[in-house]
């Protein structure tokens, strides 16, 4: 018979997203997931509540270790006795930049506290080489691993531009570019994205820009096949989902060179890396938009599915245990 896979504790201020789609799936490769969510949008008190809520169930012999998503989680998880997993997002240790440069004084709290939660982490995950660099101490960085979020590639699959667009009441010949965020959100820059399709406006090329956010996770699919491309032009990013989502829908992507979307392009031919310049952006979507129209995703699929990512994960998981029951002579 084997093993029982291991109890944890999954801890987040990021629930549900993708976040559940990775649990769920290390939950389906044997292991026994609870998750305990940190409501930090009503105020920094639910971290310090959670600080003792997590101690408790962590000492209650229900779990086999912690798993916390995003560095303020990693924090408030590294109170409680259990081996630590801490997975960085992005923001966490990046910051989030400011208009007049640098970081927003409320992020480098942020990025503080999440380093401190990496100095407690028996393992670390991060979403991008990126991020993993970022980590200040060489012993943090050696024990970190590179591991991006999954999709669900039953889900996120090649479709029909038309049907798409006929499902989502769409016209049929308009030539939609997909910009998958909130536009009021500055580091994401949809002013730069206004500004590379006025340029191909002013050249005769006429696009709309489809700024898409909100939309429940299961209906993206179609929003991405309707579109003729996805554009991304954000000044942080940590692993895009919907650079690997979109990919996985054999559509193109045109992006400015940011968290690791470099590697997601090198695979999947006939994508558009530009600078972060209107006038490259404008170059790179009239590539894409007058090129072949879909790419080929098989290959970011076979990387990104959910089940190769979660097997991944609980490889970290058992690194974690064995490395505290190292350190404790056990």
């Amino acid at each position: 018979m084997s093993d029982p896979g291991p109890r944890v504790l999954a801890v987040t201020n990021m629930y549900p997203t993708a976040v559940a789609v990775q649990m769920e799936s290390v939950a389906r490769l044997g292991a026994a997931v609870a998750v305990q969510f940190i409501d930090g949008r009503a105020g920094a008190s639910r971290y310090a509540a959670a600080v003792g809520r997590i101690r408790r169930l962590a000492r209650s012999d229900r779990f086999d270790l912690v798993h916390a998503h995003y560095g303020l989680s990693g924090f408030a998880a590294g109170f409680q006795p259990l081996p630590l997993v801490v997975s960085f997002c992005g923001d966490d240790l990046l910051g989030t930049p400011a208009r007049r440069g640098g970081i927003t004084p409320k992020s480098a709290c942020v990025r503080w506290l999440s380093r401190r939660a990496a100095r407690r982490a028996d393992a670390i995950i991060c979403k991008s080489d990126e991020l993993r660099d970022a980590l200040p101490h060489p012993t943090d960085r050696a024990r970190a691993h590179v591991i991006a979020n999954g999709v669900d590639t039953d889900r996120f699959t090649p479709g029909d531009r038309g049907d798409a667009r006929r499902r989502l009441g769409l016209d049929l010949g308009e030539r939609l570019v997909l910009f998958p965020h909130t536009p009021d959100v500055p580091r994401k820059r949809f002013d730069l994205a206004e500004a590379a399709l006025k340029v191909m406006a002013r050249e005769g090329l006429h696009l709309r820009l489809w700024a898409v956010s909100g939309v429940p996770h299961a209906q993206m699919p179609d929003y991405y096949r309707a579109a003729d491309c996805l554009l991304l032009t954000s000044d942080q990013e940590g692993s895009p989902n919907v650079v690997k989502e979109a990919l996985c829908c054999d559509v193109p992507v045109v992006s400015v060179d940011v968290g690791d979307v470099r590697r997601w392009l090198d695979r999947a031919p006939g994508c558009c890396l530009v600078e972060r310049d209107p006038v490259a952006i404008a170059a790179g979507l009239r590539q894409v938009v007058c090129g072949r129209g879909r790419v080929d995703g098989s290959t970011v699929r076979g990387e990104v599915s959910t089940d190769r990512v979660a097997a991944q994960v609980l490889a970290v998981y058992r690194e974690a245990i064995a490395r505290r029951r190292m350190s404790a002579g056990v």
